[in-house]
């Protein structure tokens, strides 16, 4: 049944869209001719106006000669500035007549190139000297005949989307060059002002040069254009037309999913007719084969259960056929996989605990190393008071710090902690730690790793002090689905190998405890959060800790 439906449908369908493209590449090369047409129209209009320069005999013999001073303004206002003033009004599209002698003959005359008028086009003309582009890459290679025309986009054309008309000026006595004509004109100006909406959506318009190099395109930028799509036929339909006036082409692009269009409804009621078809195929498969289906779709469901996780589903046939025995063998898989996962999950957060335990377990005598020393060093100088005080706030540390041996606790704790640690700095240092809270209290109850905060403050106290006091601003935040906890200081700061030797992995890795943080952060919550560095030498140091945000 679907055999002699797809084999019509698809000649049908072949059969519209052949000649759908047939009719498309009549309308696009006639389309393509009349634009041409618009376009010769266009630069014969310009190459008029550079007409009424070259073929002027008179202006001609008015170049080549020298005159003394009043002769030359008397010429140059009766009749080189008339006939230039009326060059440039002549075309109806904004040129730029340029005029280069090769002899000083007459005075400079000359406009500023602007960038407006660069950009958007202006009815200009100026009359300069050769020597100001004699060193032009472009001037260098030029070599005109005596009566040839070029059109080439030279100097700062091709920066502002310009193309210039090149000719020689010639004295007609001696036949012989006195100097250059360029007429600049913007590329819109020529190749513009064409509707490519009958060409269908998605159609490309393109000027080339002979070298099939990118020129203009009203619908295209240049970095867009690339040469190879010109050899793409199976996805534009692609039409030529050549300008007599000027070496270029223009090449239309039409895609050709845009020639299907019209071949839709043949395409649409074969589908429909092969989808009924189909579907009556379909139910009398089901119909005659439903015993099978229903149990090997209980078996399906069984594995996409099994392949999500879920090893407490099993299979239940009765009978004694081949369903059955792969039912058994599916239960007694699911069982021993199941029982081999809890082994191995309940292996593995041990060890987590283990390692994570510690890690902790390391930093507690560091921290105790240093604070009893501060003690020893009180009592030799017989500072029984603040040796008391140092030593209550001690106790209150570690009461805070020990937590019943809990290794997560909320961020309040956490804070807690470092402030009972920066109060038994300051007995220390004199009241000279100066900390700024910067804390979003709607964290406080987030759940984070004990003791993270207490290693980054020692370190500043131990490295970064430089002067009478230190700032330190612990800030704690959220950032989407992260926490941020800051320590920032004023401190000396750090080099970047400085900061490479903290967070390495190498034996010649320094920073000890920070490092440890970091790794006690990444075994709880994962690589993706830790410790960040970045700091200025003489400037300071900012530490960013990231954690999760709990929902």
């Amino acid at each position: 049944m679907l055999f002699p439906i797809i084999v019509i449908g698809s000649y049908t369908y072949y059969k519209t869209a052949h000649s759908a493209e047939q009719e498309m590449r009549n309308s696009l090369a006639v389309t393509l001719t009349q634009y041409g047409t618009q376009v010769d129209y266009r630069v014969n209009d310009i190459i008029r106006s550079s007409d009424a320069i070259f073929e002027d005999q008179v202006l001609s013999r008015n170049l080549s000669g020298y005159y003394l001073g009043g002769e030359r303004h008397r010429i140059m206002t009766e009749y080189i500035l008339p006939k230039m003033e009326s060059a440039i009004l002549l075309p109806n599209t904004k040129v730029m007549i340029s005029l280069y002698l090769d002899r000083p003959t007459i005075g400079e005359i000359y406009y500023e190139e602007r960038e407006e008028d660069l950009r958007n086009g202006s009815r200009l003309y100026g009359i300069m000297y050769s020597s100001r582009i004699k060193d032009e890459e472009w001037y260098k290679k030029l070599n005109l005949t005596y009566d040839e025309q070029l059109w080439e986009q030279v100097g700062v054309d091709k920066q502002y989307n310009n193309i210039s008309l090149l000719r020689n000026v010639i004295d007609y006595e001696i036949f012989q060059k006195i100097g250059l004509l360029k007429i600049t004109v913007k590329m819109r100006d020529i190749f513009e002002d064409f509707d490519l909406s009958s060409l269908g959506e998605g159609t490309k318009l393109v000027v080339v040069d002979h070298n099939q190099q990118y020129l203009f395109s009203s619908n295209m930028s240049e970095t867009e254009y690339d040469p190879s799509i010109l050899q793409s036929s199976e996805q534009y339909l692609q039409m030529t037309e050549e300008i007599d006036s000027v070496p270029f082409q223009l090449i239309a692009l039409v895609p050709k999913k845009s020639l299907k269009e019209g071949s839709l409804q043949v395409r649409n009621i074969t589908i429909l007719i092969c989808f009924i078809s189909l579907l009556v195929a379909v139910l009398i498969s089901f119909v005659i084969s439903k015993f099978f289906t229903l149990r090997f779709s209980k078996l399906v469901y069984s594995l996409q259960a099994f392949t999500e996780g879920d090893f407490n589903k099993r299979i239940y046939y009765s009978g004694h056929d081949e369903f059955r025995q792969i039912s058994e063998a599916f239960n007694e898989m699911a069982s021993t996989i199941q029982t081999q996962i809890d082994e191995i999950y309940i292996s593995k957060l041990e060890t987590k605990e283990a390692e994570l335990q510690i890690l902790h377990a390391q930093i507690n005598p560091h921290f105790l190393y240093n604070t009893f020393s501060s003690i020893s060093r009180m009592s030799k100088l017989g500072e029984v008071d603040k040796l008391n005080d140092m030593i209550l706030k001690l106790a209150k540390f570690y009461r805070l710090t020990l937590n019943k041996g809990e290794m997560i606790i909320p961020i309040s704790k956490e804070i807690e902690i470092i402030k009972a640690y920066l109060d038994i700095q300051n007995l220390k240092y004199g009241d000279r730690i100066v900390v700024t809270y910067e804390i979003d209290e709607s964290l406080l109850q987030q759940e984070t790793v004990k003791f993270i905060l207490q290693p980054f403050v020692e370190n500043v106290l131990e490295h970064a002090w430089y002067d009478d006091q230190i700032h330190i601003r612990l800030a704690i935040c959220r950032k989407a689905d992260l926490i941020v906890l800051v320590i920032e200081d004023d401190g000396l700061g750090m080099a970047e190998h400085t900061i490479q030797g903290i967070i390495g992995t190498s034996e010649s890795a320094i920073g000890y405890g920070i490092r440890n943080v970091d790794q006690r952060i990444k075994l709880h919550y994962g690589t993706d959060y830790g410790v960040q560095i970045v700091s200025v030498v003489g400037e300071g140091t900012v530490i960013k800790l990231m954690i999760p945000y709990a929902h």
